[in-house]
């Protein structure tokens, strides 16, 4: 069993625009909607693939009655932790003229230190029956920057393989516990660096460094360019294959859905490398977020390939 924890989790809408035009009055074309969150889209891909999984994190108010509600529609497996304050939405606006994407974001409920003390026991119950942790998504109101820094301790300590996906002082932090597998963007590794990683070599001696750490997996998605991977063995680069770019919001969590439904499957970590690429690219390429098809990775799957780029 793989379990995602969204702590943050969001109604996630989209909405197309023929243009959008700034202080004026815009007409929206189509409107999708559903439950999201980066653990919940992580989720959704594993499912998709076949995979067993369920979703934890907070719910309160209408929309998170609505995000369960959404999510149950999609027969997605949810144990949720009821809270006082509202969940949040989030907000992807789509230019269809110059294909553009922005997004808005809130910022969320603050989490009160008795529903975080239930969370930490449903962790621990949960850590009874999973193989996997799926630890993603931006930290509520409420919560210490080392939430996920003592997660991961309480999970490693029953033996779960942990994968972290977060950013700013709670990636900082969590990396210190040591997970199994991080996904840091470009921004976040100049912020844990302290420095700009401007070229693929700056992206790879900063994994080399995390991998030394004793992080198993170090993920750098590079979008259209493909991916960059540092793994005790080595460091792989896989490259993407074409599409037509439709929507690349979630292509990040379908990205950690393929490669953590690959390893949970017993898949040697070359194979998941190209799994996590073709799922993200099955992403980017339709409207919806983190619905990808199984039949479309495995098409994409023919055109992609990996490479031993550096010896470790």
């Amino acid at each position: 069993m793989i379990t995602t924890l969204t702590l943050n989790a969001a109604i996630d809408q989209v909405y197309e625009l023929d243009s959008l035009m700034i202080g004026q009055t815009n007409r929206i074309l189509q409107k999708s909607q559903q439950g999201g969150g980066k653990g919940v889209n992580v989720a959704r891909v594993i499912a998709s693939l076949g995979g067993e999984v369920n979703i934890g994190g907070f719910v309160g108010g209408l929309n998170g009655s609505k995000i369960v509600e959404l999510l149950q529609e999609e027969n997605l497996q949810t144990e949720f932790i009821q809270i006082k304050e509202e969940n949040r939405v989030c907000l992807t606006i789509i230019n269809q003229q110059t294909k553009e994407m922005s997004e808005l974001l809130e910022a969320g409920p603050t989490i009160l230190e008795q529903e975080w003390i239930k969370m930490l026991k449903w962790i621990e119950t949960k850590a009874e029956h999973a193989s996997y942790f799926v630890l993603s998504g931006s930290l509520p109101q409420g919560i210490q920057k080392t939430a996920y820094a003592t997660i991961i301790h309480l999970l490693k300590e029953k033996g779960i393989k942990v994968a972290l996906d977060t950013s700013g002082d709670a990636l900082k932090k969590g990396i210190t516990a040591i997970p199994f597998i991080i996904k840091p963007n470009e921004d976040e590794i100049t912020q844990l660096i302290g420095r700009p990683a401007l070229t693929h070599e700056d992206l790879v001696q900063a994994g080399i460094i995390f991998q030394k750490l004793g992080i198993e997996h170090v993920c750098f998605s590079l979008g259209e360019q493909g991916a960059l991977f540092v793994h005790p063995s080595g460091v792989y680069k896989v490259n993407a294959p074409r599409i037509n770019v439709v929507n690349t919001v979630g292509s990040g969590d379908a990205f950690l859905g393929g490669l953590i439904y690959k390893l949970s499957h017993g898949a040697d970590h070359t194979e998941a490398y190209k799994w996590a690429v073709a799922c993200g690219s099955a992403n980017a390429a339709h409207k919806e977020i983190a619905k990808v098809q199984r039949n479309t990775v495995e098409k994409l799957l023919e055109e992609i390939q990996i490479t031993k780029i550096k010896e470790k």
